[in-house]
């Protein structure tokens, strides 16, 4: 009784952003979702009105109309191009700063290279894909739980009659929001394979942003049924396939295509001196953390180890690059210590920050892999992980970094005093950490990542 008396607040404000949905809006959605209530549910355990009450009653779920509808913007290089198989890939959130969102900038400029035909179909407000179709919003919903997300929502016979119109051979579905739901429907409507990719794990994310375990099981509810549509499923460590297959997703449709880096971008050639003076001269060693700064990321772990390293000595610093909903916590936290938060950074500016930085921490606990470790690894800096999750896999213990288990303030202050400690394994591993992420090319993962389509593709022609 005291649970749902302490739901009913965020249900009324749900049922209040409601008064804002146009008849329009209604029927959209009601096109969305028809088709596929409609689709397996694999062991019965899975309906989207479950899914519905779980979300409303669990967390601020406001949906926004958009008066913008009925425009499409294609990219300079979308034209089919004929050859190999054709394939749509169906993306949510393209813009957000994500190591996902530079995975599949660098897949979609691999394809354009290699001249395979991919488009890639996307909702919001920036053409961010020379091979991309751009919806505009019809309406974007905004997720509570995990501030800063925006998932937006197209006009859904647009979005069916333009794959109609360019055709494919198979669909993939990178993320489970609208645009993967509709790529769904899509797959069917077109009688093609669906294919997808499991970037984030949104379940580990639902429990540690509100602490409700029962919302972490109805996730993986979603996820078993979102994911058993489709054919083959790409991952981006062993880690993650493991926890997959732990939480019901058939281990044969898993493969690991990893990550790559710019190793060009990110290089220990963009040490600065003069930037490491602004951090602060007397500071002897500088920690690096880039990232989105909330909570899930398990910064608190940081902050308190950063404390008790700043009892002990006067000559470590702390960066911290990125934003997010955590941040004016963790600078209150961290008031008074010699800590620079630099906001969000890209491009030659981000390089500098990596490669004039000495150790990179990353506390993660929930990340399938980590696209920043390969970029700090490029650039010259070994780098702290945790030994939960998939950041563990795009690092060498001991040659180009350190896992801590379990990861806690104890345990990280002392990794990190201990390699600060040890100079020369120290730069030893420096070296190390470069040659390992010159191995990691997005060349290498998109090879895997196309692949996963034309092997599937391979063994449907022999049945035929």
């Amino acid at each position: 009784m005291i649970e749902v008396a302490n739901r009913l607040p965020v249900v009324w404000r749900n049922v209040r952003s409601t008064r804002t949905w146009r008849a329009q809006d209604m029927v959209n959605w009601h096109r969305m979702v028809r088709p596929l209530r409609e689709m397996p549910s694999g062991d019965g355990s899975f309906d989207f009105y479950h899914l519905v009450f779980d979300c409303c009653t669990n967390f601020a779920v406001d949906y926004q109309p958009r008066p913008t509808r009925g425009r499409m913007h294609a990219g300079p290089a979308l034209a089919r191009r004929g050859g190999d198989h054709s394939v749509i890939v169906f993306v949510d959130a393209p813009d957000h700063t994500s190591g996902v969102a530079t995975t599949l900038r660098q897949w979609s400029t691999q394809a354009e290279e290699r001249g395979h035909d991919l488009a890639v179909f996307h909702c919001g407000d920036e053409d961010l894909f020379n091979n991309g179709l751009r919806f505009s919003p019809v309406g974007t919903l905004n997720l509570g739980v995990y501030e800063g997300l925006k998932l937006h929502v197209p006009a859904v016979t647009e979005v069916v009659a333009a794959a109609r119109k360019r055709g494919c051979d198979a669909v993939h579905i990178s993320t489970p929001g609208p645009m993967g739901l509709l790529g769904l429907v899509i797959a069917r409507e077109l009688g093609v394979p669906a294919f997808g990719t499991f970037h984030t794990d949104f379940p580990a994310y639902a429990a540690q942003l509100t602490g409700d375990f029962h919302l972490e099981a109805a996730a993986w509810r979603y996820m078993r049924w979102f994911y058993g549509q489709l054919q083959r499923i790409a991952v981006p460590s062993a880690s993650t396939r493991e926890k997959l297959v732990w939480n019901g997703i058939e281990a044969d449709k898993l493969s690991v295509v990893g990550r790559g880096v710019r190793t060009e971008n990110f290089s220990p050639q963009h040490r600065d001196l003069a930037l490491r003076a602004e951090w602060g001269g007397a500071r002897h060693d500088w920690l690096l953390y880039v990232g989105r700064i909330s909570r899930e990321k398990n910064l608190e772990c940081l902050v308190e180890t950063f404390r008790r390293l700043s009892a002990k000595r006067k000559d470590i610093g702390l960066v911290v690059a990125g934003d997010g909903p955590y941040r004016a916590e963790m600078e209150a936290a961290l008031a008074g210590l010699p800590v620079i938060f630099t906001g969000v950074k890209r491009g030659e500016e981000l390089a500098r920050i990596y490669a004039s930085a000495d150790l990179f921490v990353f506390p993660s606990e929930t990340d399938t892999f980590g696209v920043v470790l390969l970029e700090a690894q490029a650039s010259g800096l070994p780098v702290i992980v945790s030994s939960e999750g998939g950041p563990k896999d795009c690092v060498i213990d001991g040659l180009t970094g350190s896992v801590i288990k379990p990861m806690n303030p104890a345990n990280l202050a002392r990794s990190i005093e201990r390699m600060f400690l040890d100079r020369a394994t120290l730069l030893e591993m420096r070296d190390s950490a470069r040659e390992h992420a010159l191995r990691q090319t997005p060349e290498k993962s998109f090879t895997a990542f196309w692949n996963l389509h034309t092997g599937a593709f391979a063994k449907m022609a022999d049945v035929a």
